[in-house]
């Protein structure tokens, strides 16, 4: 009996140590900033009041508004493809954002009319963004008069988060 105390004292005091051996974790930071981007369509069918089915080509500079400046003056280029039937539409691709170093993050986005909302997650990343995981939401907050048929340009809020394995 007092042998198998000892060893309960034992554990106890092994697990009280472990507790203050630093475990790696994942360091999360929040962003937000507007993307303004300038997008060249290509129709493969369009039948107005009908359908539209097409893709989408998009090249744009990210302006961080968070204190952090995180990902601010990051380049982007999106590709996709585009469905609009019966007044709804719907989009999905992806986008790759590269920073001022060359490194750069690929997301896989999707969305929709009805909610307004782009969600993309990122899925590969390169130098110190290797690993990395995040979710962002954007939705337009400026679209201005196309200059040239086919193309639009815009600006979008995101909003998201970045977490890379430590």
């Amino acid at each position: 009996m007092f042998y198998q105390r000892n060893w309960v004292a034992v554990i106890v005091v092994i697990l009280g140590f472990a507790m203050f051996i630093p475990v790696a974790q994942a360091q999360r930071q929040d962003y937000e900033g507007v993307l303004c981007s300038a997008q060249t369509g290509s129709a493969v069918q369009a039948s107005p009041g009908e359908i539209y089915v097409g893709s989408f080509e998009q090249k744009g500079i990210f302006q961080s508004t968070h204190e952090s400046k995180l990902f601010d003056n990051w380049t982007g280029h999106a590709v996709g493809v585009v469905k609009g039937q019966s007044g709804k539409w719907s989009w999905n691709g992806f986008h790759k954002g590269m920073g001022p170093d060359g490194d750069f993050i690929i997301y896989e986005f999707s969305g929709d009319s009805q909610s307004g909302i782009t969600t993309a997650k990122a899925i590969y990343g390169t130098g110190k963004w290797k690993g990395v995981k995040g979710e962002v939401k954007f939705n337009r907050i400026t679209k201005g008069k196309p200059i040239v048929p086919y193309t639009d340009q815009f600006c979008e809020k995101q909003v998201g988060w970045i977490e890379l394995p430590k």
